[in-house]
């Protein structure tokens, strides 16, 4: 190789050491976490809006949902804000500190999400607004009482939302098969027991009894439906539009358990006409509704699948599947 050539190769190398070097010395952006509190300081959650408010506190045996009703609370939505909500960072350069902007990033009170947080004696740790920026893709946070507004590099809008939806838990009960003694079940064309007989399930009713086989399907699907019952869907207002029709329902199912206690679950099926729709979509809607307890409120918004399980016949529950 020519000396010029070893030159210019020389020269090269040196250049792309230089750049290396450069930029690995640039300065980093720095980040700091948005949220003071520790996970282990907080005994309460409120997130709201001008228009809805969800409230979670710390009991005893765990995490419930008491605004604005008393329920079980979705523990993968608690997960959600514990695990990615609660450790986020920003950069420590601001987005903006023009008060002015505060609406276009819906960090004020009128758009944004707050979010307050409050230890066990009820003293507030945390006060913060939260919005997806109006013609951006990104969400912004902004402290109670500080004017800077940072932008996050995750979004979090969805799992701060104040919606009962999201925060209330899908599960209803969960009867397991050695909780139950016997099941009373009435629906319009007949009525039938199961009794829990160890591991084998006895089948009677007015005509016929008899010991159901053990790998029958339609006697799983009985069980299965009482130890994994939930729904997303729940009716809290304005339930006694459906009270009449309670009393004469398609289906009741009386679980009769091993303490002593019941649980009872009464089924209509609503069928509702439907105006306006094109002539190639359905004119009609179907819905289950179900009440638990003889309790009007709330009511419970199920699958046809999940009636189906039960109004079976005496020859359903007769045949071993595979």
């Amino acid at each position: 190789m020519k000396k010029s050539h070893w030159i210019i190769l020389i020269i090269l190398l040196v250049l792309i050491g230089v750049y290396f070097i450069a930029r690995n010395k640039r300065p980093l952006e720095k980040e700091f976490r948005f949220f003071n509190s520790d996970s282990t300081d907080i005994a309460r959650l409120q997130f709201f809006t001008l228009s809805d408010t969800i409230i979670v506190n710390r009991q005893d045996d765990g995490w419930k949902l008491v605004h604005p009703v008393e329920w079980e609370v979705n523990e993968q939505q608690l997960e959600y804000f514990f695990s990615q909500v609660l450790p986020i960072r920003t950069s420590t350069t601001p987005m903006s500190d023009d008060p002015n902007l505060q609406s276009m990033y819906k960090v004020n009170a009128d758009l944004g999400i707050q979010i307050k947080l409050y230890n066990k004696n009820n003293r507030l740790l945390e006060h913060v607004f939260i919005g997806n920026g109006t013609n951006t893709t990104y969400d912004y946070g902004r402290r109670q009482g500080d004017r800077k507004i940072y932008q996050f590099k995750h979004n979090i809008t969805n799992l701060v939302k104040p919606d009962l939806f999201l925060w209330r838990s899908p599960n209803i009960t969960n009867l397991k098969r050695s909780q139950i003694d016997f099941i009373d079940v009435t629906y319009t064309k007949n009525a039938y027991t199961l009794t829990v007989l160890g591991d084998s399930i006895r089948y009677a009713d007015a005509r016929e009894s008899f010991t159901i086989p053990r790998f029958n399907m339609a006697q799983h699907k009985v069980i299965n439906a009482l130890e994994n019952l939930m729904t997303w869907q729940f009716i809290d207002k304005d339930t006694e539009q459906w009270a009449d029709e309670f009393k004469n329902p398609e289906c009741r199912i009386v679980v009769h358990l091993k303490d002593g206690k019941t649980k009872t679950f009464t089924i209509i099926r609503k069928i509702e006409q439907l105006t306006g729709t094109h002539a190639h979509e359905p004119d009609k809607s179907v819905f289950v509704l179900m009440m638990i307890d003889d309790k009007p409120s709330p009511l419970y918004e199920m699958t046809g699948d999940f009636i189906n399980r039960f109004t079976r016949a005496a020859m359903h529950f007769k045949v071993e599947y595979d």
